[in-house]
């Protein structure tokens, strides 16, 4: 990777270089008894030794900024294409992730979606013989203005909870 890139352009061009799937997501709900619903084509990559920090999240100090100033600004900056979430991690164990994000010049519901899971195994969590491993997800929506913001944080929220019961009762 070519250092000299900007940190967002290093993560395009090694996300570029990874295994991944182009998808389609629609998803619906039914409001004041109306039938709603958004969609949104996603990049889908697959990260086997986790995503780089180039956003250097992972740095008590970064170009003079302490982590709790910068974790303030980013709260107001705009959504960015390859400047993703991070999940919760314990950074002295490995970890996995797949990262999607909404394509360019999308013409679904989001003006930009992008998240994380992230994986991480938990050595030492589980019976003898068995295995324990943390799931965690970050996702960043910024949805197109004549789509309720409320509707769509509640209904990710629930069908995250959907989908990770889902997960746990496949492998239990």
């Amino acid at each position: 990777i070519d250092e000299t890139l900007s940190d967002t352009d290093q993560c395009k061009e090694l996300a570029n270089q990874m295994k991944g799937a182009v998808l389609r997501q629609v998803g619906g709900a039914k409001v004041v008894g109306i039938n709603f619903s958004a969609r949104t084509t996603l990049e889908v990559r697959e990260w086997p030794n986790g995503m780089p920090d180039f956003a250097h999240f992972e740095d008590e100090v970064y170009e003079g900024k302490s982590r709790s100033v910068r974790v303030r600004e980013s709260k107001a900056r705009e959504l960015t294409r390859y400047a993703f979430p991070r999940p919760f991690a314990l950074s002295s164990l490995p970890v996995k992730d797949i990262s999607m994000q909404s394509v360019e010049e999308d013409d679904g519901e989001f003006r930009m979606y992008q998240g994380v899971w992230r994986m991480q195994p938990l050595p030492g969590c589980s019976p003898v013989g068995g295995s324990a491993m943390r799931l965690t997800y970050a996702v960043e929506v910024s949805p197109r203005p004549y789509l309720p913001v409320a509707l769509v944080e509640g209904r990710i929220a629930q069908d995250l909870c959907t989908n990770l019961k889902a997960i746990r009762e496949l492998f239990a």
